[in-house]
């Protein structure tokens, strides 16, 4: 179906220092395994209820990609995965609208919603309505760890859970922030009277900020305070694990390959029933380089495809698991001058993404050229997953069903 070429152009980029960055990532994880990591593994939970057969894994190229940029023939070869590899097995919806707010926190919130969203751009306030993951928590019955938002992003801290008093924290999903996590570990480390000397510890703790700041996250991005909070150990289990992670000489250091490897670790130890995984590099087009613009949507797809081989490589995912892809929003079109930069004209091309679905509800090489919208995807789910959501404006797609 989609007939490119498989060799493309090298883009250099930030990535070309990986190794200064692997060396300092490498040298904070044997700092912290020495001085703050539990010598003892997290305990395994021994509560018992009903796990839903199937799972949904919802996957975004977060921050935003246009559609000449990517599924249309002249942006195939910026997606060769997609393009050779998943739509031969998937389910293509070519023309997927945003119809609300452009923004990154709205857009997400109404693809897990089914409703368009108006609260703050900046994630200080939850979603409106009930999420899918408080949803599917309550009418279930189920314990946090069947639901998960992993996300570069990290305004998404409140997007797991929404303000209606009769969801909200008590039926949250589990949101885990990877770079935030990390951070977090390395401050504890070199806080610590252990460490280097003080002089000495400051100057380590910009390096690792530096080495780790990757995307656009200046400018009003900030991570905050949750109602629900992860479980003490399992938290400081998954730090450990992403410190074990940097151990690896060949480890690349990209915002969004943290959040791979923390998605792979939840899939491994909790085989969840939804995840939200949100990819975010793509964002960096605000700082006006289409190249490195490129070269987000180039990892992206790389991402998602090795994502859905774990799927396959799993026992528990493998014929059970449908995922989503789909860009969060678009980007401006060329005509309004910035064009790539920015997300806010509220043109074709800042509104129109598309919807890739695969597995177990999706047929293969299909698709469906009627157009859909993003609140179309959480009633999808919920009806995959066997719950309702009772506040959702957009309708389940019919295309795809168990």
């Amino acid at each position: 179906m989609f007939g490119i070429e498989k060799s493309r152009e090298h883009r250099a980029g930030p990535g070309a220092d990986g190794p200064r960055r692997r060396d300092l990532l490498r040298l904070v994880a044997a700092f912290i395994a020495d001085h703050i990591l539990p010598r003892r593994g997290l305990a395994k939970s021994q509560r018992e209820y009903a796990k839903p057969p199937h799972h949904v894994i919802i996957v975004t190229f977060g921050g935003g990609c246009r559609y000449q940029d990517t599924l249309a023939p002249e942006g195939w070869r910026n997606v060769p995965h997609l393009t050779q590899d998943l739509v031969p097995q998937s389910f293509l919806y070519p023309a997927a609208f945003n119809q609300g707010i452009t923004g990154h926190f709205n857009s997400s919130s109404a693809l897990i919603t089914g409703a368009w969203q108006n609260v703050d751009s900046f994630g200080s306030e939850p979603p409106a309505t009930p999420t899918l993951f408080e949803c599917l928590r309550k009418e279930r019955k189920l314990p946090p760890e069947e639901t998960w938002v992993i996300a570069t992003n990290k305004s998404f801290s409140l997007i797991g859970a929404s303000g209606d008093r009769g969801f909200g924290a008590p039926f949250s999903a589990n949101v885990i922030l990877p770079k935030q996590l990390l951070l977090e570990a390395i401050h504890q480390a070199v806080s610590t009277e252990k460490g280097p000397g003080v002089e000495d510890r400051e100057a380590f703790y910009k390096q690792m900020l530096s080495a780790l700041d990757e995307g656009y996250e200046s400018y009003g991005w900030r991570v905050h305070e949750s109602e629900h909070k992860l479980d003490r150990e399992l938290k400081t289990s998954l730090e450990k694990a992403l410190l074990d992670y940097f151990n690896d000489p060949s480890v690349p250091s990209s915002g969004d390959e943290l959040t791979f490897f923390m998605a792979k670790e939840v899939m491994a130890r909790f085989a969840p029933s939804l995840m939200l995984v949100n990819f975010w590099d793509i964002d960096i087009a605000h700082y006006g380089s289409y190249s490195l613009y490129l070269q987000a949507i180039e990892r992206t797809d790389r991402l998602v495809w090795e994502l859905w081989q774990t799927v396959q490589a799993s026992a528990e995912f493998r014929g059970r698991t449908t995922l989503f892809v789909i860009p969060e929003v678009g980007r401006d079109g060329d005509i309004h001058g910035n064009g790539f930069a920015n997300h806010r004209s509220g043109d074709d091309a800042c509104r129109r993404v598309w919807l890739l679905a695969t597995g177990e509800a999706a047929p293969k090489r299909a698709g469906a050229e009627r157009p859909i919208r993003h609140i179309d995807i959480a009633p999808t789910a919920a009806a995959i997953l066997g719950c309702k959501l009772p506040e959702a404006q957009g309708q389940p797609l019919q295309e795809l069903a168990i």
